[in-house]
């Protein structure tokens, strides 16, 4: 796990380096344990200009006729040894590599590898990589699983071939203007470079104001900035800058509908041990999180099971978060899962004060707006596991997307059986949810039917009107809005509700937001966080299930909640509340929060976006209804992130 940047530029790196230079101090805490730099002339492959560990024995002069460049900041996890470093050449001297992420099938693909002639200098999962792409060519990637971001300098075919894994785990982002190609880690670290210009998207402004979206497709917040998508590989040619991006992994759209409950259970606990197994892969210590949920609870238990086939259980730590406050207290679900596997737990208690402190430099890390507040649990989570020495973490995330874990999503699955005319199941699955959710029967079955059923259900009071948004400003964004473009991905036909909300969730909506903040808050502390639920042999096996193994009897995640029986504690297996790592958003609104919104309703460059009279009356009347809302945070969020980079 690394930061990585580069830059292939027609005027040379000459007038760059610099610039480039301060592209790897910005990514600094991505790699503590070590940094290198490459100067690279197409024409004389043979004749690199190479640094490791900040010795600049270079001079402008010297790098006149170099015109690639490629840079890391190293996090030693696989091979802790110098032969680890990067960039990495291969034995010819005509491919480089800088690679940030971990291939967790290495050790099966270097025996492969070297069935097929390969011999070896390291340890490392990076020259693997540099193995498999000589040996496949674009192709190796579709044998790689894991998390990447990498960029190959290939001398010989004058190309740089870049590739971002299938789910989005690690960042890729880059400019291009047809002279110069810079691509990073983060966004701060292609500000560095003169031509990247601090230009705010309005596009995105609005999409983030008026839906919360972020993360939705290859554009950012700053103008001229995008991010390679998830599962597409990037190619620039040396020679005439031409840039092409192709797509390489598509999650499978078809459902299995023989596939029995027990069958499914019993190849999701198989999937989801294997990926557990591969992703403890490292030569240091790992770690979890624990939130005291579904999904990490998961995580916890198959690590104390895998560590104890191996008489090292003694070594597990989990590190969570805690809140006094009702709304965000998931402490006695933590304890459950602690006692149970007598793991060394770490819980950190964040306050006001100590989130006050922190948020300017969290919305500086996270590089772009995020919705809400929550993600700051996990920034504290992620500070204790630094403070504890560990470099390696795993995490429950993306479960929620791919197995409709998020109690939204239940009505959704009621209309895709109305629309399938599946009433019978539809009233049955109604009445188990509104029992288990303690809810009126009657306001969880879907309007067309109540109707059709001439029945009368009592209606919520109306939601404070959004009118706080410029008239103009909406106006012009609304009818091309990406955000509700991506509402309308069918990909598994009509009626198949429930898995299309899916797919838009993990590949366009919410999953890849929360991967950029897990991301950010880890690398800000030079952690590695490790996703099992995203391993992709697991994924398109969740992805061909139906609805039916998702929520069946009042229960989401209920083929999670079958193939873990005897795994986790029964209390955890059928809970049926969800916070996960939350911060205690209401109480903070009128509180902590508060010096913040009035400085933020002050800021004059917000009013091309923002009502401020009408944002105050939408605020007082949140708080009237004592509503848990993330509206104001996203005003407050859009401010601090204007300051924090000169936008």
């Amino acid at each position: 796990m690394c930061g990585i940047a580069g830059l292939v530029s027609t005027d040379g790196i000459a007038p760059y380096v610099r610039c480039l230079d301060a592209a790897s101090h910005a990514g600094a805490h991505r790699g503590p344990d070590g940094e290198g730099t490459v100067l690279l002339d197409p024409e004389q492959p043979k004749r690199p200009l190479v640094s490791f560990d900040a010795d600049r024995s270079w001079c402008e002069m010297a790098c006149q006729e170099f015109t690639v460049a490629l840079s890391h900041r190293r996090l030693a996890i696989l091979d802790l040894s110098s032969a680890g470093r990067q960039p990495m050449v291969n034995g010819d001297g005509t491919v480089w590599v800088t690679y940030n992420g971990e291939i967790y099938n290495y050790l099966e693909l270097r025996d492969e590898l070297e069935s097929l002639g390969y011999r070896f200098r390291s340890r490392s999962d990076t020259e693997v990589i540099l193995c498999a792409y000589d040996a496949w060519g674009d192709a190796c990637v579709n044998r790689f699983n894991g998390m990447w971001a990498f960029a190959i300098a290939d001398l010989k075919r004058k190309r740089l071939f870049c590739s971002r894994d299938r789910f989005g785990i690690k960042p890729f982002h880059y400019f291009a203007d047809g002279r110069r190609f810079a691509f990073s880690s983060e966004i701060k670290q292609l500000l560095c470079f003169p031509f990247v210009k601090r230009t705010l998207s309005e596009r995105a402004v609005y999409e983030f104001l008026a839906f919360a979206a972020v993360d939705y497709d290859e554009h950012t917040f700053f103008e001229g900035v995008a991010k390679l998508p998830q599962g597409h590989n990037l190619t620039l040619d040396l020679t005439n800058h031409e840039l092409v991006t192709t797509r390489y992994y598509q999650p499978t759209s078809a459902i299995d509908t023989e596939i029995t409950p027990r069958e499914a259970a019993c190849e999701f606990r198989r999937l989801l041990t294997d990926s557990v197994r591969l992703h403890l892969r490292s030569d240091v210590e790992v770690g979890s999180c624990l939130s005291g949920g579904l999904d990490s609870s998961a995580i916890v238990c198959l690590m104390h099971q895998l560590l104890g086939e191996a008489d090292r259980t003694d070594i597990q730590r989990t590190f969570s978060s805690h809140f006094d406050e009702e709304e965000a207290n998931e402490l006695d679900y933590m304890r459950t899962v602690i006692e149970a596997t007598a793991v060394k737990a770490h819980i950190s208690r964040p306050t006001p004060d100590e989130f006050l402190e922190d948020v300017r430099r969290l919305v500086w890390q996270q590089d772009e707006p995020f919705g809400s507040t929550s993600i700051y649990a996990q920034w504290a989570v992620f500070k204790s596991v630094h403070a504890h020495g560990i470099k390696v973490m795993l995490d429950g995330q993306g479960a929620d997307e791919q197995l409709a874990g998020y109690l939204g999503l239940v009505p959704c699955f009621f209309t895709e059986l109305y629309d399938k005319q599946k009433y019978a199941t539809l009233l049955r699955e109604t009445w188990a949810h509104a029992r288990r959710q303690n809810k009126d029967w009657l306001s969880q079955l879907p309007r067309p039917f109540v109707q059709r059923l001439r029945l009368s259900v009592p209606t919520a009071p109306p939601l404070p009107s959004q009118d706080w948004l410029v008239p103009e400003f909406a106006e012009r964004y609304r009818p091309e809005s990406r955000y509700l473009g991506n509402q309308k991905r069918k990909p598994f036909g009509e009626l198949e509700h429930l898995n299309n909300t899916l797919y838009q969730l993990t590949f366009h909506n919410n999953l890849q937001a929360l991967l950029r903040h897990e991301d950010r808050n880890s690398m800000a502390f030079s952690v590695e966080s490790r996703v099992p639920f995203l391993d992709y042999r697991l994924v398109d096996f969740i992805f061909s299930l139906p609805s039916r193994l998702k929520i069946r009897n009042g229960y989401t995640k209920r083929v999670l909640r079958d193939g873990m029986a005897g795994v986790i504690p029964e209390r955890i297996r059928w809970r049926t509340s969800k916070l996960g790592f939350a911060t205690p958003e209401r109480s903070w609104q009128r509180s902590a929060l508060r010096k913040l919104l009035d400085e933020t309703l002050g800021d004059c460059r917000l009013e091309e976006f923002i009502l401020v009279d009408r944002a105050r009356e939408y605020q007082a009347k949140v708080e009237e209804m004592g509503l848990t809302d993330f509206t104001s945070w996203r005003w407050i969020n859009l401010h601090l992130w204007t300051q924090a980079f000169g936008v």
